[in-house]
């Protein structure tokens, strides 16, 4: 079983949210299962700062060394408030460490969306179901 940090919330899509409910702000990154699945990343496109987004919008893109890309969708509807510049400008960081090194920064809309999403014990349980 692949170790997930608890206090994240999971999509089926290997995305994770760190909500803080008192501002509604959260990190949004992608987990260490789709690090080790994925080949190396060479670079990323994110949505802007000020994008307004839907659950399950496709807002991310993952340009690998193939030159396949891999689209991934937002785990929460609400407005990008920061993009993390440093991973835009080295994406290896995510293989060394997903859930240190998160996508973007958004302002929530829909706080039970949350409820959609998985915990890390429901995320590992549906990765040893994979």
């Amino acid at each position: 079983m692949i170790e997930c940090p608890s206090g994240l919330s999971y999509s089926h899509e290997h995305m994770w949210a760190k909500a803080t409910p008192k501002t509604k702000v959260a990190e949004v990154g992608i987990s260490h299962d789709l690090t080790e699945e994925l080949e190396e990343v060479l670079s990323i496109d994110l949505p802007m700062e000020g994008d307004e987004l839907d659950m399950d919008t496709l807002c991310i893109h993952l340009h690998l060394e193939s030159g396949d890309v891999r689209h991934l969708r937002s785990p929460l509807s609400g407005r990008v408030l920061e993009i993390n510049r440093e991973v835009l400008d080295s994406p290896t960081l995510l293989h060394l460490d997903p859930y240190k090194h998160w996508l973007y920064k958004m302002e929530y809309d829909e706080p039970e969306e949350l409820d959609l999403l998985m915990d890390h014990t429901q995320y590992s349980r549906y990765l040893d179901n994979l």
